[in-house]
């Protein structure tokens, strides 16, 4: 039996390296050629190794990570198939148009692809709807949201589509988060891993099918939100503010089920890995867009200066703790948590030039130890412990505090329900919803 040929993503469409910060505009003429030479058969690729491979050399923990990523891909790849509609009928060029339906052709085939692995190879579910209906049990609560967000904006586009700022907003959650932020890593590691260790050849052919349809999806994506985001201003503050919405959702979905990180290192994966290759992806897109990082709240509350890999510890950190997420999580604070809380509301505090405050404000925590916030000659700067004279005093949990970082608890309501109490002067308190987020 021949060994099967992996597809190559930087073969005849080099050009698609979106992980390059800086490259020339991206022909929508070009795109759909490749399409067209790249055309494959989600039926014809061979499972029968891969069959053999699930029963008699995959341990059980191997294929218990395999049924819980490859859920995520299922329902995901469904999902954005459904939700592309809409973008055919916005504001496109003819160009961008027919290339959108292009790309609707691809996502059902890779979901009918996925389809076909976990029912022939897995063994879930005898058809299209049952075995979509199989994978309920492992979306991560970060999947839910951000595809829950993507259901809502693409149905808004549906009824708007004539809306410039709604458009850049759809093509940022769909392309950039969903498919880059996501899909890419998901289907880089995937590959990676599968190849080292010799298993499941017709899933790797698929998914290196799949990878190189993807990158002409993201480079569609990249070229029209650029164009978007230098078009007007108003498309620009729309595609920041939704970045900053989804983010803290988008890096929950690379959760595993009870945080154990078993899932990912039985194939021989680190978590670290997964989510830095994710950010310095994420960045490199944003940059071709027109977008610099140090713009979105979300990434510079992770230090967005720092490496990568630093970014990822301090994101995964904040994940075990229960700031980022939606909620789903546990709280679990403690003092480091604690400070990269605090970072975060340093770096925030500061993104605006010359950003000063009229004095010291105080968090007092029932729970915990107090900080406070004081303007310095290199600006505002946290510190542990308590303020001589504060122009405003904070008080609540230290879990709640956290949970207003992590924007999971809106700071006029945890006011108006004495989750937070403040005292001192109101005008800087009125002033501190738009200091945390910028």
């Amino acid at each position: 039996m021949s060994e099967p040929t992996v597809p190559s993503v930087a073969a005849s469409d080099a050009e698609l390296d979106l992980d390059r910060e800086v490259a020339p505009a991206i022909d929508y003429t070009r795109l759909y050629r490749l399409w067209e030479e790249h055309n494959w058969s989600a039926y014809a690729i061979d499972f029968s190794q891969d069959v053999m491979d699930w029963r008699e050399q995959m341990t059980p923990e191997q294929r218990a990570s395999a049924r819980w990523n490859y859920s995520l891909f299922l329902q995901g790849e469904e999902a954005v198939a459904r939700t592309l509609a809409p973008f055919v009928h916005a504001d496109l060029t003819q160009e961008q148009r027919v290339f959108v339906t292009t790309q609707i052709v691809d996502e059902a085939r890779h979901h009918v692809f996925f389809s076909r692995f976990m029912r022939e190879v897995a063994g879930n579910g005898t058809d299209l709807a049952t075995t979509l209906d199989s994978a309920q049990g492992n979306l991560t609560p970060g999947f839910r949201r951000v595809f829950g967000e993507l259901d809502k904006l693409t149905d808004q586009l549906r009824r708007q589509p004539h809306n410039r700022a709604l458009l850049a907003s759809n093509i940022l959650l769909y392309h950039i988060v969903v498919e880059g932020l996501l899909a890419h890593p998901g289907q880089h590691f995937m590959r990676e891993s599968l190849a080292a260790h010799g298993l499941l050849p017709g899933f790797t052919v698929g998914i290196g099918h799949i990878a190189r349809d993807e990158s002409r999806h993201m480079a569609f994506g990249v070229q029209a939100l650029s164009e978007l985001v230098a078009e007007s201003r108003a498309n620009r503050r729309a595609v920041i503010a939704e970045l900053d919405k989804v983010l803290p959702w988008a890096v929950a979905v690379f959760v595993p089920p009870n945080f154990d990180e078993s899932y990912i290192r039985v194939f021989d994966l680190e978590p670290l890995d997964i989510y830095a290759f994710a950010l310095r992806s994420l960045a490199a897109k944003l940059k071709r867009v027109g977008i610099s990082p140090a713009e979105v709240p979300a990434l510079v509350k992770l230090g967005v200066e720092l490496p990568p890999e630093e970014q990822a510890r301090r994101t995964m950190r904040l994940l075990r703790a229960g700031v980022l997420g939606s909620g789903d999580f546990p709280m679990h604070m403690d003092d480091e948590a604690t400070a990269l809380v605090f970072d975060g509301l340093e770096r925030i505090a500061n993104m605006r030039p010359g950003a000063t405050l009229p004095g010291t404000i105080q968090w007092d925590f029932a729970d915990a130890s107090p900080w406070y916030l004081a303007p310095e000659s290199t600006g505002l700067v946290v510190h542990r412990g308590r303020s001589v004279q504060p122009v405003l005093t904070l008080r609540c949990t230290l879990a709640d505090w956290a949970r207003i970082a992590g924007n999971q608890l809106n700071p006029q309501w945890a006011l108006a329900t004495r989750r937070l109490r403040m005292s001192g002067d109101v005008r800087v308190g009125l002033r501190l919803s738009s200091l945390l987020r910028a």
